[in-house]
This record gives structure tokens, C-alpha cells and sequence, in this order.
């Protein structure tokens, strides 16, 4: 893949490990120098700012807050879904979802721009999928303390369902848009390589994900 712009080439040597990060950082500033992301802009885009192995730290810190949310009586079924239970599963259960929900998912990741360039580092990935699941962990915990209860007899809308399902929804935004912008730069790609990737690998990551919970129990 040609690299477009000179932002992009630096990252790229980087993500080659031809220099290093903070080589890196200092010749970004030197082309284009502007000021860190802050506010929601970094809440949008953390990934330019923080390395795979922060990154990755990160997710690790998400998926024990994940585990521990599950006391709560949530439950995270699936690379999507999160849902509450009607009962506190067990440790193991929890252990196991978060593993099928975050380093499955960074596997597939990687395969797929490993097979569009020669030189993506698998730990890019773990940090992607990890951090971008921060919103989903945070939506968990929304629902696991307002704990809608469903209604008896005919569907209706109640307010602790109203609350959860917007929340729910924009913590499912911000996790795409994480997923998108992480993914982006881990990989180096851009246009329909990017996008159908992307959106045939949240798909696939889905699938798997819900199967392998199926058989694992």
C-alpha cells in the first residue's frame, strides 16, 4: 500500500519498528506540529497518542473491570452484546467471555492485515480491541446498577429500559468508533480495505464469538 502522506510514512516505520515511538513522536512534531488530543478528541482517537503496549495494558485493565461488573449480574455474550443475567455467572464463565470477546477478536484483526501487509505487531491489536471495549465495560455498569427488570405481560417501555437502551447505544457508537480509529492505525489501511475489512471482521469477530461461548458453556 502506498502511504499518502508523511504523517502515515512516519507511523509506518514505526509500526515497523524501523525507529522507535519517541523518534516517531518527535518527527511528527517536526512536519506537522500541533497540539496532543485532549477532551473528547482523545476519547474519540487515543490510539495516535498511545502505543500498542499502553494500549494493550489498558484493555487488560477493561477486561478485569469487565469481570468484575459481571457481580453486578451483567453479562458480555458475545464481541456485541451485553445483556444482564438472571443470575451472577461465575468467575470462570466471566474469564472465559472475556476472552472470546478480546484476544479472539484481536487475532482475527491482526490475520486479516496480516494478510494486506507484512509487517503489523499482534500486540497493535490486543491494544485496540481491549481499549475500544472501555465504552462497553462503562455501559455495563449502567446497567448493571439500574438492572431493568422485564416487564410482565406485554412489552412497554419503562424508564430504567429507556435509560439503559440509549446509554447502551452510545456506548455501542463510541465502541465502533474506537474499534474504527484503532483499527486504522494499527493496520495502515485505508479505503474499502479498511471499511470492508472492518466491517466483515466485527461480523465474523460476532459470530465466533457467540459460537465459542455456545460450546464452551
Amino acid at each position: 500500500m502506498m502511504m499518502t502522506t508523511p504523517d502515515e510514512r512516519v507511523r509506518a516505520l514505526v509500526r515497523d519498528r524501523v525507529i522507535k515511538p519517541a523518534e516517531g513522536e518527535r518527527l511528527l512534531a517536526t512536519l506537522s506540529p500541533r497540539p496532543p488530543r485532549t477532551g473528547w478528541r482523545l476519547a474519540l482517537d487515543p490510539f495516535e497518542r498511545f502505543g500498542g503496549e499502553a494500549a494493550a495494558v489498558a484493555g487488560l485493565a477493561v477486561a478485569a473491570l469487565s469481570v468484575a461488573v459481571t457481580r453486578l449480574g451483567v453479562r458480555f455474550d458475545g464481541f456485541l452484546d451485553l445483556h444482564t443475567a438472571p443470575q451472577v455467572i461465575p468467575y470462570t464463565t466471566a474469564l472465559l467471555e472475556q476472552v472470546v470477546v478480546w484476544p479472539l477478536p484481536a487475532l482475527l484483526f491482526w490475520a486479516y492485515a496480516r494478510l494486506l501487509r507484512c509487517r503489523v505487531r499482534i500486540v497493535d491489536f490486543f491494544g485496540v480491541i481491549g481499549l475500544s471495549r472501555a465504552p462497553l465495560a462503562l455501559a455495563a455498569i449502567a446497567l448493571g446498577l439500574l438492572a431493568p427488570e422485564p416487564p410482565a405481560g406485554a412489552p412497554r417501555l419503562t424508564p430504567e429500559l429507556a435509560v439503559s437502551a440509549v446509554l447502551a447505544t452510545l456506548c455501542l457508537v463510541w465502541f465502533l468508533t474506537l474499534l474504527t480509529q484503532g483499527f486504522k492505525n494499527a493496520s495502515g489501511l485505508r479505503g474499502a480495505r479498511l471499511i470492508a475489512g472492518l466491517i466483515g471482521l466485527v461480523l465474523v469477530s460476532e459470530i465466533v464469538s457467540k459460537v465459542a461461548l455456545a460450546h464452551l458453556g
